[in-house]
């Protein structure tokens, strides 16, 4: 259970950040944060369960 939190949680913050930085520097392209945060959740996804074997 601790594992699907802390994915969680730096997912959101990555993804706040990506959104903030896809605003402010890439021409109002927020929605880069959506992209940013889809990538780090799927990094944890492979990541926990190669740790499993």
């Amino acid at each position: 259970m601790g594992k699907a939190i802390l994915a969680a949680v730096v997912t959101l913050i990555v993804g706040y950040i990506g959104a903030v930085i896809g605003d402010e520097h890439l021409s109002n392209f927020a929605e880069f944060g959506c992209i940013i945060a889809v990538a780090v959740m799927g990094a944890f996804i492979i990541y926990f369960n190669d740790k499993k074997k």
